[in-house]
């Protein structure tokens, strides 16, 4: 050619620029991956000792699931943040109630890299703590006395929660025989939650106030183990759930587990 390159030459070049290029993008692949290995196992280990923390500290069965959100976890290095970190723990015993699921979801937490890889949290502040119980319709039967208690929502939407929600309750009432339905309202006004039957479905007339009155529930949410009174009611999988939210606070032990304390 022209320039003195051969055909050979001039064809081989640009293949041997995209081997070497190739090797690049492998090595850094690798290393990628080794990274995101590391990252992974870390994180994994400040879970389980978190569990094991939570688990000892309100004496549980067994470890509860725990995420420890941020991806990678090692962003805390610089930025001295993790962004989540939830606990949930089912078929807890709650006085009162009986078995329920409960949950803990901590937001927007400001701790020292070295703390958050010894998974030492206490001290630490949130912008939001979260607690939720579920009662599905075994746990929320029994504040009714019924054993046979169904769960749902009456209309084919996502439920969305707030201060009021709707649910279909169907049950054998104390002192009669057969199942009733009912679709009620639930309330939460100040501390208190209150339950009314909106709609008897199929009611004998004969049963409509031992029906209505069955259906009828007032509880002070303070009671529930959920670190504050309620602010959130709402219906999901069968169960109605209880929620509350505390803001910019300084972590507990108590905070870091998927069952809170009573408010009072």
């Amino acid at each position: 050619m022209a320039d003195g390159t051969t055909l050979a030459q001039w064809q081989t070049t640009p293949r041997t620029g995209l081997k070497a290029g190739a090797v690049v993008a492998g090595v850094l692949a690798v290393v990628l991956g080794i990274g995101f290995v590391t990252d992974a196992a870390g994180t994994a280990s400040i879970e389980k000792r978190l569990a094991a923390n939570a688990r000892a500290a309100d004496d549980l069965a067994a470890d509860p699931e725990t995420y420890v959100g941020g991806f990678p976890f090692a962003q805390v290095r610089f930025t001295d943040e993790v962004p989540r970190v939830s606990f949930q723990a089912l078929d807890v015993q709650v006085d009162g109630i009986g078995i329920a699921n409960s949950r803990t979801d901590i937001y927007e937490i400001t701790i020292p890299a070295d703390k958050a890889y010894a998974a030492d949290f206490i001290g630490a502040r949130a912008k939001r703590v979260e607690n939720t119980l579920s009662l599905d319709g075994v746990a929320f039967g029994q504040l009714l006395g019924m054993t046979d208690l169904d769960i749902a929502n009456p209309y084919n939407i996502s439920p969305t929660g707030g201060s009021e929600a709707e649910a279909q309750l169907s049950g054998t009432v104390p002192g009669t025989e057969e199942k009733t339905t009912a679709v009620v309202t639930l309330r939460l006004t100040g501390t208190t939650f209150r339950m009314e039957p909106k709609q008897l479905i199929d009611v004998p007339d004969a049963l409509t106030d031992t029906v209505t009155s069955a259906y009828t529930l007032e509880l002070d949410t303070r009671d529930l183990p959920i670190g504050a009174q309620a602010d959130k009611v709402d219906v999901s999988g069968g169960s109605i759930r209880f929620s509350a939210q505390r803001r910019d606070v300084e972590l507990t032990q108590d905070m870091l587990s998927p069952v809170a304390a009573t408010a009072r």
